[in-house]
């Protein structure tokens, strides 16, 4: 595949133009710290990518990252890490990417990109599988992000996804919420959840968790207290 080079800048809007962006591009056109900004002259941009952990939905996220890339021609060098679902790991992966200068960062889930975010302001950041970026507080605004971060929203048509569920369990009186609470993106769709359920009349109530270790338990707490569950598009519960 023919190859080409370009500036940060560029590499930011040729993805968006590929279509794996779908917030404005990031503002500022700066160098990372370190070696960063030594593409020009090699020809090759090192990307890290930071995936809060495995499971289909974000692998997904980070194959179409990828392939944008070779799809835009772009000459690239991917560091893969995965953080297994610890914000500490996220934090020490981000961290060693800013002090290593990486050209972008891929963040894959919100605690992914607010650990990166809180490492650098300076390399470009793009996040991915995240709900809502504005109100996990990644950026100013949806419209215009501002800063060094930009990237593509997954948030789901919930209103339509309760409404869905009425029709498939006709019956159901009470819904149980399972989520983590660890996910700020988790408690966003929550939070609308319950106003599409008091919209619809029926009962609800939380179920959270803090870890995949009190999933179980949780679970086993909803059995006979509840007609239906409801989880949003939550990292910890797919995970698990």
């Amino acid at each position: 595949m023919e190859r080409t080079t370009v500036s940060r800048r560029g590499l930011i809007a040729s993805l968006a133009a590929a279509g794996s962006l779908s917030l404005a591009a990031c503002a500022n056109d700066t160098s990372g710290g370190g070696s960063a900004g030594s593409a020009s002259s090699s020809g090759t941009y090192r990307i890290g990518v930071l995936q809060l952990t495995q499971h289909a939905a974000l692998d997904a996220s980070n194959e179409g990252f990828i392939a944008a890339l070779d799809d835009a021609g772009i000459s690239y060098e991917a560091d893969q890490q995965n953080a297994n679902n610890e914000q500490s790991t996220c934090t020490t992966i981000a961290s060693t990417f800013a002090n290593d200068g990486v050209d972008l960062i891929l963040a894959i889930g919100t605690p992914a990109a607010q650990a990166c975010l809180n490492a650098t302001t300076e390399i470009p950041i793009v996040g991915t599988a995240i709900t809502d970026f504005a109100e996990s507080g990644l950026v100013e605004s949806n419209d215009a992000p501002g800063g060094n971060l930009t990237g593509s929203s997954d948030m789901t048509p919930v209103a339509d996804q309760i409404s869905l569920l009425t029709q498939l369990v006709p019956d159901a009186a009470q819904v149980g919420l399972l989520y983590c609470t660890a996910e700020s993106n988790s408690e966003i769709q929550i939070q609308m959840a319950e106003e599409a359920l008091d919209d619809a009349g029926l009962g609800h109530e939380r179920y959270s968790f803090s870890s995949t270790n009190e999933l179980q338990t949780v679970v086993e707490t909803m059995v006979g207290q509840v007609d239906a569950v409801y989880a949003p598009t939550d990292n910890t519960v797919a995970a698990a």
